[in-house]
């Protein structure tokens, strides 16, 4: 009886650990497919939404010369719901997902020395426990690196820490967008360092994505999607 009696109380406390193991393992990750597009100044808003719905993407960047409403018709269009756009810097910068948006804001900063970082910021909603932070932002200053030091120092009042990260750099060149993407590489990682990326093909894409901390969020693969503007696409993964 007293073998059998602590046998059972063996079980019974295996089962609690195990039980107990799951719950401190928390939620599964969660995969999103992201992409950032450029849209030409006469592109067409249906042709613009085939390309963002084609692509698979849950979330997608936008930086458009168009207007709020042509941008609302191709999330429409796309399947996928607007956020914003900020229109500070002459260019529309949105976000269009599927996923609850907590809250939205546009703003600018100002770059000690002149020059100006045009942002439309989002929180999303994963699930109870995590949030996905997203931001488009561009850039018009001189000095590139006063202004990506601008940018990092809201990143580190403004987003909680331990919200997963998800920016698309808008140039005005493709230069000013490879150089901030460098200069924030000890921050976060660019999608061309993917599994599977092939950087040489994204020499031409105005947008560069760049993701972390690798903690919160981690990429899967990432591709150049052709077209004119071509665009950058991630499979990215929201860790537990």
């Amino acid at each position: 009886m007293t073998r059998l009696r602590n046998s059972l109380l063996l079980v019974i406390a295996t089962g609690a650990c195990t039980a107990c193991s799951i719950r401190l393992g928390g939620p599964k990750p969660e995969q999103y497919d992201a992409v950032a597009v450029t849209v030409a100044a006469g592109a067409n808003a249906d042709e613009t939404a085939r390309r963002i719905y084609d692509s698979g993407a849950e979330l997608a960047f936008v930086s458009a010369e168009q207007d709020s409403a042509w941008l609302a018709s191709v999330a429409t269009a796309a399947r996928l719901k607007l956020s914003g756009p900020g229109r500070s810097s002459g260019r529309s910068l949105a976000f269009m997902t599927n996923l609850e948006v907590l809250g939205d804001t546009s703003l600018v900063l100002n770059v000690p020395g002149g020059g100006k970082v045009h942002m439309h910021d989002a929180l999303l909603k994963v699930d109870k426990t995590r949030n996905l932070d997203m931001m488009i932002v561009r850039f018009e200053a001189t000095n590139v690196r006063a202004a990506t030091n601008t940018l990092l120092g809201y990143i580190a009042t403004d987003v909680g820490g331990d919200a997963a990260l998800l920016i698309a750099v808008d140039g005005p060149t493709i230069q000013v967008a490879d150089s901030v993407a460098t200069l924030m590489r000890a921050t976060l990682n660019s999608s061309f360092d993917c599994p599977g990326s092939k950087p040489a093909d994204g020499a031409n894409v105005p947008l560069r994505m760049l993701y972390g901390p690798s903690a919160q969020l981690s990429c899967l693969s990432a591709r150049v999607l052709p077209g004119s503007p071509p665009a950058i696409t991630a499979r990215v993964q929201v860790e537990r």
